[in-house]
């Protein structure tokens, strides 16, 4: 009986229609749900939320009207561009969803591998060349222009200098140069006063007025207040500071790992004329 049932052309008919409606059905949803924007609440806060954030106040209606307006706006824009597939080979959105994935890659490796002091302190003391203190002076200085550096009034400077300690007021802020400097890095005071002359200042003694030495403006005479030698410095005082560099060199690590896992699932075929004859080498080496 089921037999000669199934073999009935009426129940072919029902059974194609029944999945006909079936696919029209879900076809026609899918269209619903393409041509339905949905603003939830969790949307609308985080609108408002950066609208706080730039205004510092809370928006009124008429603000968070304008924010839905704007919201609406760029989803119909974005859709209808998808739709006409306006992001193919788009140079900004490659480089902006390259961006994401690399983030992406970024945070997971954070969220697998929290880091733990020990590894922060044993990447501390493998990092010297990054965190080792530079060296450095504390100085004051008083600045002599090129003509106006003659022995007589260098040694009459000087011993002014060291019988009152007191700069006169001609000599203060001469060419906008402050006179004190706290601690400076040996690089940064070069690229002040021009190349050596971090190297002049440590042939200076501490604790007294000495000089001249030469910079890009002219002569120098100069107090050293202290001079810091290259050390390292206490790991607790620099933790936060090892902490971002730690995860910053791990998440390129990680960018790195992922991209070549994925790099192999592609084949990289150049083409292209007039490139070096080792870059197809290296990338079927990768």
């Amino acid at each position: 009986m089921l037999y000669r049932l199934i073999r009935e052309p009426f129940v072919h008919f029902v059974a194609l229609g029944a999945v006909i409606f079936a696919a029209y059905f879900w076809l026609n949803r899918a269209q619903d749900s393409e041509h339905r924007i949905v603003v939830d609440q969790q949307d609308l806060d985080h609108l408002v939320n950066l609208w706080k954030l730039q205004w510092k106040r809370e928006p009124e209606s008429s603000d968070v009207q304008a924010l839905i307006d704007r919201y609406v706006r760029r989803e119909v824009f974005y859709r209808e561009a998808l739709r006409m597939n306006l992001d193919h080979n788009d140079e900004i959105i490659k480089k902006r969803l390259a961006q994401k994935m690399e983030a992406v890659a970024i945070d997971l490796s954070t969220l697998m591998q929290p880091v733990t002091d020990d590894q922060l302190r044993e990447y501390f003391h493998s990092r010297e060349d990054l965190f080792k203190l530079p060296q450095a002076y504390a100085f004051r200085q008083v600045l002599l222009l090129p003509q106006e550096k003659t022995q007589t009034q260098v040694d009459a400077l000087l011993t002014a200098l060291r019988k009152t300690d007191e700069i006169p007021p001609a000599r203060r802020q001469k060419l906008s140069i402050p006179n004190q400097w706290p601690m400076t890095a040996a690089q940064e005071l070069d690229g002040a006063f021009g190349e050596n002359f971090a190297q002049s200042l440590d042939t200076l003694p501490t604790g007294q007025w000495a000089g001249p030495i030469r910079s890009g403006y002219g002569w120098h005479l100069v107090w050293i207040e202290r001079k810091q030698e290259p050390a390292m410095p206490e790991f607790a005082q620099v933790r936060d500071f090892v902490a971002r560099q730690y995860e910053y060199e791990s998440g390129m690590k990680a960018q790195d790992r992922v991209f070549q896992e994925l790099l192999a699932k592609y084949q990289v075929q150049i083409t292209a004329e007039h490139i070096p004859g080792t870059l197809n080498v290296s990338f079927a080496e990768e």
